[in-house]
């Protein structure tokens, strides 16, 4: 298995952070290197269990995952996740990114204990973070013109602008997909304080640590997300922010006391196009301008197979759409920001599909998305069903045991 196929298995889901209050969780996980491929496991270190939820692992459940860890031999490391807001990155005395002012772009944090990072990431990465740096993916760095010494300014909590060096460019699924590593006290001064995730390791035997972990409840579903680095690639897992950005971009942004969300204008203007209607399907929408031709792609085949019907425009052109600057409904107690915000996600039939609840679509149209390159909601944690995310590339050929609206590869949709 590629590191970047365990990238997505173990990456922030979905989502994108800006500061606010870290009072709640978000489901956020981390890269893995490559299993061996044989069934004698003779480095417990390179395998891993990650147990995350969205709103924020309390004092009791962590107790039953460690105490189920101890059971098999294993460790069970907490981390965290959060996106903080970037305002300035310098070198010396030349500025190299200053955001607008009053505004802050979103750079998504993954928080890791040192024996994650060194025995299952990076010992370069880990060396960083022990040196007091900080550890920014390639995609990241790239985008911005960033490298190695440079100083960033993050926002904080209580839009506090603390300053740190970058001490490392590494690989993104290093960093879980998203821009930056940092350490728990570097964390704690962002104040990202809330435990998201464990990561168990160090067990022997796989199916027994996964069958004790299922005996304690934790199995993949509606209150948790469950990820071991020995699974195949995800079909409905969604872009880590460092590739989403050089998908899509990104964006400044104000937050407001009331958690309103403002995009920056400009960036409006040159990415998201106006509302209107696709052809075909009268579904109206305002999206970001890279998704468009394969959302319309998308529903001209939906219309061709003869499932348009299956659509409910009306509810869709009134409560779904693309294009809605604001926080996560599930994470936004964190600052996580949707992926509305940035035009490349699309609700439908939001009525019959409301999040928390089993999905309620038909399976061909789920297909039919996912060969256009987009990831379905369904089999998220908790379940979206009326969400599709826009993700650059087919996920309708990929075999995997999804819950819902498994693909059929090599046979119908």
């Amino acid at each position: 298995m590629t590191a970047r196929r365990l990238s997505k298995i173990f990456a922030v889901a979905i989502v994108v952070l800006s500061v606010a209050d870290f009072s709640t969780g978000v489901d956020a996980d981390t890269a893995n290197v490559p299993l061996p491929v044989t069934r004698e496991w003779t480095a417990p270190m390179k395998h891993a269990i990650s147990i995350s939820r969205p709103g924020g692992i309390s004092l009791a459940v962590r107790a039953r995952i460690r105490d189920v860890a101890t059971a098999i031999g294993a460790e069970a490391y907490p981390g965290r996740a959060a996106m903080v807001g970037l305002t300035l990155v310098r070198r010396e005395e030349d500025v190299v990114q200053r955001v607008k002012r009053g505004m802050q772009v979103p750079m998504s944090v993954t928080v890791q204990p040192d024996e994650v990072v060194r025995n299952l990431l990076s010992a370069e990465a880990a060396d960083a973070l022990a040196a007091g740096g900080i550890v920014m993916g390639e995609s990241s760095a790239r985008y911005r013109g960033a490298r190695v010494g440079d100083v960033v300014t993050l926002v904080g909590r209580r839009q506090r602008q603390l300053t740190f060096t970058i001490g490392f460019v590494a690989d993104d699924e290093i960093v879980g997909g998203g821009d930056l590593l940092v350490s728990p006290q570097q964390a704690d001064r962002l104040g990202a304080t809330t435990i998201t995730r464990y990561t168990v390791t160090g067990f022997r035997n796989p199916d027994t640590a996964t069958s004790a972990l299922a005996a304690a409840g934790f199995v993949n579903g509606m209150s948790y997300r469950v990820r071991r680095t020995w699974e195949g690639e995800n079909p409905d897992a969604t872009l880590g922010l460092g590739e989403a950005k050089l998908l899509v971009g990104e964006f400044a942004y104000s937050l407001s006391k009331s958690g309103a969300v403002t995009a920056d204008p400009d960036w409006i203007r040159a990415n998201i196009t106006p509302r209107r209607f696709f052809d075909g399907i009268p579904v109206r929408a305002a999206c970001h301008r890279r998704i468009w031709a394969p959302l319309q792609g998308a529903l001209n085949e939906i219309k061709r197979a003869g499932l348009d019907d299956l659509i409910d425009v009306d509810n869709t052109n009134k409560y779904g759409g693309c294009f809605y600057p604001r926080l996560n409904r599930i994470s936004g107690g964190l600052g996580y920001l949707s992926r509305h915000s940035w035009g490349m996600a699309f609700d439908l039939n939001t009525e019959t599909n409301s999040q928390g609840r089993p999905p309620n679509l038909d399976c061909r149209i789920v297909r039919i998305f996912r060969a256009w390159g987009f990831a379905w909601g369904g089999n998220f944690t908790p379940a979206d069903g009326m969400h599709f995310e826009y993700v650059g590339e087919r996920r309708d050929n990929i075999e995997y045991p999804s819950k819902y609206c498994p693909n059929l590869v090599n046979r119908d949709r």
